[in-house]
């Protein structure tokens, strides 16, 4: 399974990442099934402060990762609560990550605990009406005043209409979750969560563009590899200047009619969609976690990126290497 990072280091073992469940499952032991039809007699989770110091990461098991489980949950996700920390876990992982930006490993640390602490939201994400554009009540207005407590300026009338979808898709990019304007679990949670909305996101379609263009993948790979063996310049955009990572971004996009504005290589990032590397197609962006999002790539298909490299100083193809990365649409 490949999830929104590619595994690039071998999962190290250890106490805390295999410890076993107890002979007596809690909640946990319920294998299959979603957290609503757990039986409701099953006991409480224990207190976090059993688990909140072990790092967990694929493969683990026992009781710290069904409390694991249990938080996500409540953060949005629709886990089975098994204790064993598998592929489903991982993405959900990942997904919280991306939400809280902070690094997306798939590794349960000191952070990720952090962003799990408290109930997530006062109300069960999965409680509260699934909303989409044409829908008008109550839940809308609500919807409506905590969009514009993360950035939007909407009406607050009751009524799911165009520019409260535009505002809903700005925030499921600047969360890294599914852009469709469907306001579900995994949308409450992201505004429970606190995420931002982007300036002028949530114009583009599906994808989260900043400026709704179609993208042609294979002409930002091309007005990329044009600009191969320009020097590399911190801050630079042009291949007469020279250009840095994010600038080479700039410049290809650009070049291929997608109209995006400078950016960082974080707010590339988190300006897409965080997407599998199963989904990547040629054109999309390939950003290091590292040094806070510090560096990304055009992805030109089979693992390989075009980037600015300031260790090589110029802009090169080469494979992908072994560092944690995600790779984000603009589709």
């Amino acid at each position: 399974m490949i999830g929104a990072v590619s595994a690039t280091a071998a999962l190290t073992g250890g106490a805390a990442a295999t410890a076993q469940a107890p002979a007596t499952a809690s909640v946990g032991a319920v294998r299959g099934l979603a957290p609503s039809t757990v039986p409701s007699t099953a006991p409480a989770a224990p207190a976090n402060t059993q688990y909140t110091s072990v790092k967990l990461r694929q493969g683990a098991r026992g009781a710290a990762v069904s409390y694991l489980q249990q938080r996500l949950n409540a953060h949005g996700a629709s886990l089975a609560v098994d204790g064993s920390f598998g592929p489903a876990t991982l993405r959900a992982v990942k997904s919280q990550q991306s939400s809280a930006r902070i690094a997306v490993d798939g590794v349960v640390g000191p952070q990720t605990w952090s962003s799990l602490s408290g109930g997530g939201s006062t109300t069960d994400p999965g409680s509260r009406p699934k909303l989409r554009q044409g829908d008008r009540g109550s839940a809308v207005s609500t919807l409506q005043t905590t969009l514009n407590q993360r950035g939007a300026s909407l009406a607050v009338d009751g009524s799911f209409g165009p520019a409260t979808a535009s505002a809903v898709r700005a925030l499921q990019s600047a969360a890294g979750i599914g852009v469709d304007s469907v306001v579900g679990p995994r949308t409450w949670s992201a505004l429970d969560s606190g995420v931002p909305i982007s300036p002028g996101g949530g114009s583009g379609g599906g994808g989260g563009s900043d400026s709704g263009s179609t993208v042609n993948g294979q002409a930002i790979v091309n007005a990329a590899r044009s600009t191969i063996g320009t020097r590399y310049t911190w801050g630079g955009s042009s291949p007469s200047t020279g250009m840095d990572c994010s600038g080479l971004v700039y410049y290809a996009y650009n070049q291929a009619g997608v109209n995006v504005p400078r950016k960082t290589a974080k707010g590339y990032t988190f300006g897409g969609r965080i997407i599998s590397q199963s989904e990547a197609k040629p054109g999309d962006l390939v950003a290091f976690t590292g040094n806070d999002y510090g560096h990304m790539g055009i992805y030109t298909g089979n693992g390989r990126i075009i980037d600015a490299s300031s260790s090589q100083q110029r802009v090169v193809e080469r494979t992908i290497w072994n560092a944690p990365h995600v790779f984000v649409t603009y589709r």
